[in-house]
């Protein structure tokens, strides 16, 4: 006896590139099976990133002195040259040199582990996802290699973009932490994007279990 249903469900399956989870693992997404070419896109914007935020450093040491403020546009934005020898958001600072060394060669390897996962996540998204995966990995690691490359040299960040508020200046960042903070809204949409996948999969489960299995040979000769 034909059973329709179960034809029906393998054509459509078949149509949308899919195959059965035995064939291909129990658990799979297609997109597993497919080359992962996000760290081309992520390594490219760390990088820009990265040598960006060291020239503008640079150029800021050779031409503006320590400890000094020069107004590029009045009561908004300004270079505030300063060196911040602690960590992000100013923690750790009162700990000896080498702990902090030790937190952030700990901090800088966790860190890279997570865009690794991130990455190897972002692969199994929709396609027209995909690019918010890659721009979160890349503004984080451009941010992290910006920071990290210059306490390498010589320990401590140069901090030189501040910004107006009022009649105050906000303490300075740098292009490094600019990158760092446009990364967390980024971070979001893609852990979103993560948890609707995953609602679709379980219900793309729960619809596989629903359909009828093939007849047993048994049933089958007995018809």
């Amino acid at each position: 006896m034909v059973d329709h249903r179960r034809i029906a469900y393998r054509l459509e399956r078949k149509l949308r590139g899919e195959r059965r989870s035995t064939d291909r693992g129990e658990g799979r997404r297609r997109t597993d099976y497919e080359p992962n070419r996000g760290w081309k896109p992520a390594v490219v914007i760390a990088l820009v990133i990265a040598i960006a935020d060291w020239t503008v450093k640079w150029l800021v040491i050779q031409r503006v002195p320590l400890d000094t403020i020069q107004v590029v546009i009045e009561y908004r934005l300004a270079l505030w040259h300063v060196r911040n020898p602690a960590m992000i958001l100013g923690l750790y600072g009162s700990l000896p040199l080498e702990a902090r060394i030790a937190i952030a060669a700990v901090s800088g390897l966790l860190g890279m582990v997570l865009l690794f996962e991130v990455v190897s996540r972002g692969h199994r998204l929709a396609p027209e996802r995909r690019k918010w995966a890659w721009l979160f990995v890349g503004l984080a690691s451009g941010g992290m290699m910006g920071n990290l490359g210059e306490r390498i040299v010589h320990w401590g960040v140069t901090d030189y973009l501040s910004i107006g508020w009022g009649d105050l200046w906000l303490p300075p960042g740098n292009i490094a932490d600019l990158a760092i903070f446009l990364s967390l809204p980024v971070a979001v949409l893609v852990v979103l994007f993560e948890l609707q996948a995953r609602a679709q999969r379980l219900t793309d489960r729960r619809d596989n279990k629903s359909v009828p299995t093939d007849t047993p040979r048994s049933s089958a000769l007995g018809a």
